[in-house]
């Protein structure tokens, strides 16, 4: 009996240690690209970026995602993807306006995201 209460002990606080683990590197992850895509966006509306600069964000994006297809869903990354992806293509284009805008939405998804992680009462039930 002593042991069962102890397994199930071990066991949750080896769960909660797991979803903070995730919480945390998730959250990380996305604070680091809302930072760097944050830049990004204002060299935008300021029309002073380059090509390399909207590339290397874009490359910091792709060495991100192989951590986070570990933690969350792949249609969340695909989106992603696509909206860092058109706002390259504009940006190389110089159609800083609509670059921006397309940056805008995937820093929207970069702070909504890690919520999804978080561990509330309204999830449980």
């Amino acid at each position: 009996m002593v042991k069962s209460i102890w397994y199930v002990v071990v066991t949750s606080l080896i769960i909660i240690a797991l979803a903070l683990t995730e919480y945390f590197t998730v959250k990380a992850t996305f604070d680091r690209l809302e930072e760097t895509f944050s830049q990004i966006e204002t060299k935008l509306e300021d029309e002073s970026i380059t090509d390399k600069e909207i590339l290397s964000a874009q490359d910091l994006w792709v060495k991100s995602k192989k951590t986070l297809h570990v933690f969350i869903p792949h249609n969340e990354i695909k989106e992603i993807d696509l909206w860092i992806s058109e706002s390259v293509y504009y940006a190389c284009d110089k159609d800083y306006k609509e670059a921006a805008a397309k940056i805008e939405v995937a820093r929207e998804l970069f702070e909504q995201i890690p919520k999804t992680f978080l561990i509330r009462v309204e999830k449980i039930f």
